[in-house]
């Protein structure tokens, strides 16, 4: 498994990254659903991402109470635009994921540099909760869109991470064109932040048969310091581990021949 830094967050993290947010459609338990990260973290993924929409935080907590804290870095996200709603967000993410501070949390889908204006009641608790150590990082993802929204979170300097739709076609993606939208995360990782990619299968909208390139492309993408996978059964571990290890050999050998 390759580790690397996350910009420049003071984080380290597993490239490959686990996407929790559907493990609840093949988990019928937290328990069960517990019982898969902790296969994932056997196999070297210390990087776990979810939300408290996604409803699998407690699965997640569940995991964490079985290691120590420090084995995994936890990204989490809320949907909430005011102060209070965030405040409440950020104390119910501490209580279903067991633990005492969050590694990142991220503000959820931000769409428009108008929905950013519009979450600074939001930041407010997130800086308040950094300030009590609660929070180490502070970050967005945009979900599908891109265009002038990638200027405003890239521009502010408060956003340490960005969590942005990727993949080989630029499926999925609302504002304008993947080449573009590429240009936007160069520019975005030139400076520090923190890059993690989603729907890099457009989030399964693909031949199985094709699911190995797309990922392969992911983890080709340089900057993108983390790709996310949703991972709902033990054989997208094993596929996805694979794929992260083999990328991560190509590019030993390729730094050493430069």
């Amino acid at each position: 498994m390759e580790y690397l830094a996350y910009g420049k967050t003071g984080l380290e993290i597993s490239r490959l990254c686990f996407g929790a947010g559907r493990i609840k459609n093949t988990c019928d338990t937290i328990e069960a659903g517990s019982k898969l990260m902790l296969q994932a973290l056997d196999e070297g993924v210390t990087f776990w991402d979810t939300a408290e929409g996604y409803g699998t935080q407690p699965h997640l907590g569940d995991a964490i109470r079985q290691i120590s804290r420090d084995e995994v870095v936890i990204q989490t996200k809320t949907g909430a635009k005011d102060y209070e709603g965030a405040k409440a967000s950020i104390a119910r993410s501490l209580l279903e994921l067991q633990t005492d501070y969050l590694d990142i949390l991220l503000l959820h889908g931000i769409s428009t540099p108008e929905d950013l204006v519009s979450r600074e009641g939001a930041l407010d608790a997130f800086r308040e909760a950094k300030a009590a150590g609660k929070i180490r990082v502070i970050g967005c993802s945009t979900h599908i869109h891109t265009g002038p929204v990638m200027d405003a979170v890239i521009d502010h300097p408060e956003l340490e991470v960005i969590l942005a739709t990727a993949n080989k076609e630029g499926r999925m993606l609302e504002g304008g064109p993947l080449d573009k939208h590429l240009e936007y995360l160069q520019r975005a990782y030139d400076i520090g932040k923190g890059i993690s990619i989603m729907k890099v299968v457009v989030a399964g909208d693909i031949p199985e048969a094709d699911i190995s390139e797309w990922i392969e492309w992911g983890f080709n993408l340089e900057t993108a310091h983390a790709i996310n996978l949703g991972m709902t059964e033990y054989r997208h571990i094993t596929l996805d581990v694979g794929l992260a290890r083999t990328s991560a050999r190509r590019r030993l050998i390729q730094r050493k021949a430069a």
